[in-house]
């Protein structure tokens, strides 16, 4: 998993609870003194999985409520590191339509070719009318992750939708299906 998400929720856990909750976080997810996460390298699933545990654990938080904090956190710094993003999408549709050349963007930089179709390969999206039907197929089951995202990206652009899951990981499906649909502000 590239460092983008653990990089984010560190950021957050420090907003969130100073650098007394920061190192607490980094102890309880095992992490080695000092390291730090970048958004071009892949890192061990496993580490990062201990991460958001740690993370629900220190501020006693359920997943949904997690993510949805994280969602919020995320968007305000990916429109700073990346506005270029947002700017080519009028609207959330547009902007999940992206979803997958945006991850792939972001594997680019990742020097091992197995490493970089990997992550590339996790998502794909397919419009099917005015729905679009996305595939998730992370053995991390960050799916709760993913709509929340999907949410705050309907707040971002003033829109409203709905989030249906069609399979899921979690249920013992071999990947997560959503369907979306993206209502524009006044439709």
């Amino acid at each position: 998993m590239i460092g983008l998400i653990q990089k984010v929720l560190l950021e957050l856990v420090e907003s969130e609870g100073g650098p007394e909750a920061l190192a607490e976080v980094r102890a309880k997810a095992e992490l080695a003194p000092g390291q730090d996460f970048r958004i071009d390298t892949d890192y061990d699933d496993g580490q990062c999985l201990r991460l958001i545990r740690a993370a629900q654990s220190h501020f006693q938080l359920d997943e949904e409520t997690l993510w949805a904090l994280y969602a919020d956190y995320f968007i305000n710094i990916s429109r700073r590191m990346f506005p270029i993003f947002y700017q080519v999408s009028g609207s959330a549709r547009d902007f999940l339509k992206r979803q997958p050349a945006v991850h792939a963007t972001l594997a680019a930089g990742l020097r091992d070719e197995d490493e970089r179709d990997r992550v590339r390969d996790k998502f794909s999206v397919r419009e099917q009318g005015d729905r679009l039907l996305v595939t998730y197929g992370s053995p991390n089951r960050l799916c709760g992750l993913y709509e929340a995202l999907f949410r705050r990206l309907l707040q971002e652009y003033g829109e409203t939708g709905q989030f249906v899951v069609e399979r899921c990981r979690k249920r013992g499906d071999a990947a997560c299906r959503f369907c979306l649909q993206v209502e524009a502000a006044g439709d």
